[in-house]
C-alpha cells in the first residue's frame, strides 16, 4: 500500500518527495483501490485549531488525488462526502483545506476565508519557524456542525495541511 501511495501521490503531484506523505503522515486515510492498484486518497489529518478566541475542531484534508486513468468517475466526491459525513458524525466544527483551484471543492460545500493565518513551517522532517499569511486565499472551510466561520486570526496549531 505504501508503495501504490507513493506512486499516486508523486503522479499526482510534481516535485512530491519520495514517500507517502508531505510533511507528516495523515492520521487517517480513505483509499479507492482496485486490486493492488490505489486509485485515488484522501488524508485527514485531526486538528484543534484557534480561530480568534475560539477553539475548533477540524478534519483537514491532505493531499486529495486521483490516478489519472481513473478521472471522471467521481471518486474524489466520493471522498469528500465520506470525510464530511465522518466529520460531521464525529461532532466536528468544520473541514478545512488548502487548494488552488477550487470548483470540486465549492459543489461540496466548501467556501474560501481570508483571515489571518499563522503555522509552523516544517521542511523535511524539521521546524524551520513560523509563517503568517496575511490573506491565505487557498484555505477552504465547509462547516459540517451547523456553526459559522469566525473572524480573527487563524493558528494552525501546527504545519499547513
Amino acid at each position: 500500500m505504501h508503495l501504490s501511495l507513493q506512486g499516486l501521490l508523486g503522479a499526482c503531484f510534481p516535485g512530491y518527495p519520495e514517500r507517502s506523505y508531505f510533511k507528516i503522515p495523515p492520521h487517517f486515510r480513505y483509499v479507492v483501490t482496485a486490486g493492488p492498484a490505489v486509485l485515488a486518497q484522501l488524508g485527514v489529518e485531526l486538528r484543534v485549531i484557534r480561530v480568534g478566541d475560539r477553539i475548533l475542531r477540524t478534519f483537514g484534508v491532505v493531499d486529495l488525488c486521483v490516478r489519472a486513468d481513473s478521472r471522471g468517475q467521481k471518486l474524489a466526491s466520493r471522498l469528500l462526502d465520506e470525510v464530511t459525513s465522518y466529520a460531521a458524525a464525529c461532532g466536528l466544527d468544520f473541514v478545512i483545506l488548502f487548494a488552488d483551484e477550487d470548483a470540486l471543492y465549492r459543489r461540496h460545500g466548501f467556501a474560501r476565508v481570508d483571515n489571518p493565518l499563522s503555522w509552523v513551517k516544517i521542511n523535511d522532517h524539521r521546524t524551520i519557524g513560523l509563517a503568517r499569511s496575511v490573506t491565505p486565499h487557498e484555505m477552504m472551510v465547509r462547516p459540517v456542525s451547523g456553526a459559522t466561520w469566525p473572524t480573527g486570526e487563524i493558528d494552525l496549531l501546527g504545519h499547513v495541511f
